[in-house]
């Protein structure tokens, strides 16, 4: 067997036997993510439902609020009387959830069909002042068809007349369920970040850490080329950060799958074998990119600790492109299919979302690729460094192993 497959064979199974690892890559996932979402599902259904039952106080501002609304209170709602001075003191010392003011001459206005507008005061600071604006739509919709309808009695005329073209808008893909949209906002952040952690404390652990424990530098003086512990640290870095986001795109695949309730929406969402493979087809050379750029960051640091603290900017640095992907108007195109890592979380995005092409996803996978390259061939510079900095203590260790001559 090649000293690199030794090696390779030999780091996978101190990967393995590592806690921390296996937590990170492995049982976090599994066990974060599912419970995560079912928990943040039954937070939001609770809190609607508590919102939906709670009693609230509106204000009616004026005598012609009272005439109009008095009789009208939305359910479990009661009215209190208060000036508008009054009103936008207790509303942002948040007791009451909202006010409504309408004009002085609103019944004059309405018997001689012109139009009163209406005042909903309200802040979105406050969940239950935004509940309040939803109670009362309805009530001041259900005053606004009633008058229209009589107005149109009294001429004589359809209710077509006074809205002779209706747009009625159809998501046809969304309408039922709101899947595939909670997942294209998810899987890119979630897949592109555990991709960077997976191979960030792996990288860390296998240059400044062995350096610390004094491993590294027994393996550049023992009979292994320097480029099959590179090959060995590369790959098996590779594979951690791999295992991690697959791990990771099963947990959030599973809990989809499984079905979730936020709010009154449904959220149910199964990814085919078509998106799967898309996926592989940007994570695998992504893996190699960031083994590559966490090998090169891990190893200048001199301590665990301090690679731990220059894995940060890199961890910025990765999650920026997620988030660009979330901005409205950025979308996978040939242009943005050759930006790193930008590309992975576009792609993925459309992958979820069934409007991404072959070409595209070719023109993502080379693109990374050859980052991926780059990012290679700047750890074995490091590594590269770190072998010349090594022949004086190699030559101690030959000089301390030769017998000493009697004199």
């Amino acid at each position: 067997m090649s000293a690199w497959k030794i090696l390779l064979r030999k780091e996978l199974l101190d990967l393995s036997r590592d806690r921390r690892t296996l937590v990170l890559t492995v049982l976090l996932p599994i066990l974060l993510y599912p419970g995560l979402l079912l928990l943040m599902s039954g937070i939001i259904a609770a809190g609607t439902m508590r919102l939906k039952n709670e009693e609230l106080v509106v204000a009616l501002i004026g005598e012609a609020s009272k005439e109009l609304l008095l009789q009208r209170a939305p359910p479990k709602t009661s009215w209190v009387f208060l000036s508008r001075a009054d009103v936008e003191k207790q509303l942002a010392d948040k007791k009451i959830a909202a006010a409504v003011e309408a004009p002085a001459d609103t019944k004059a206005l309405l018997a001689n069909g012109g139009q009163a507008v209406v005042q909903v005061l309200y802040t979105k600071r406050f969940d239950r002042s935004v509940e309040a604006l939803d109670r009362l739509k309805p009530v001041l919709e259900s005053l606004n068809s009633q008058t229209l309808s009589v107005r149109l009695k009294e001429k004589e005329l359809e209710a077509g007349f006074v809205q002779p073209l209706k747009t009625d808008a159809v998501d046809l893909d969304f309408q039922r369920d709101l899947g595939p949209l909670l997942a294209s906002r998810l899987l890119p952040m979630v897949l592109l970040v555990m991709l960077l952690v997976g191979a960030m404390y792996p990288a860390v652990d296998l240059t400044a850490g062995e350096r610390e424990r004094g491993t590294l530098e027994t393996l550049f003086v023992s009979a292994v080329r320097p480029l099959d512990v590179m090959i060995a640290k590369y790959l098996t870095v590779s594979a951690a950060a791999l295992l991690s986001a697959l791990a990771n795109l099963a947990a959030m695949a599973l809990t989809f799958r499984a079905g979730l309730t936020l709010g009154p929406a449904s959220v149910n969402f199964s990814l085919s074998l078509t998106q799967v493979l898309i996926m592989l087809s940007c994570m695998v050379p992504t893996a190699l990119l960031v083994a590559g750029l966490s090998l090169a960051v891990a190893s200048i640091a001199r301590t665990f600790k301090e690679g731990q603290s220059l894995m940060t900017p890199l961890m910025l640095a990765g999650m920026t492109p997620a988030l660009l992907a979330q901005m409205p108007g950025v979308e996978l195109t040939n242009s943005t299919a050759v930006i790193p890592l930008l590309n992975v979380a576009l792609l993925i995005k459309a992958a979820v979302l069934g409007n991404v092409t072959g070409f595209q996803v070719v023109l993502t996978g080379v693109s990374v690729l050859v980052c991926a390259l780059l990012a290679l061939l700047a750890a074995a510079r490091s590594f590269r460094r770190e072998v010349f900095a090594q022949p004086p203590a190699a030559t101690a260790v030959q000089t301390q192993s030769k017998p000493e001559k009697a004199v």
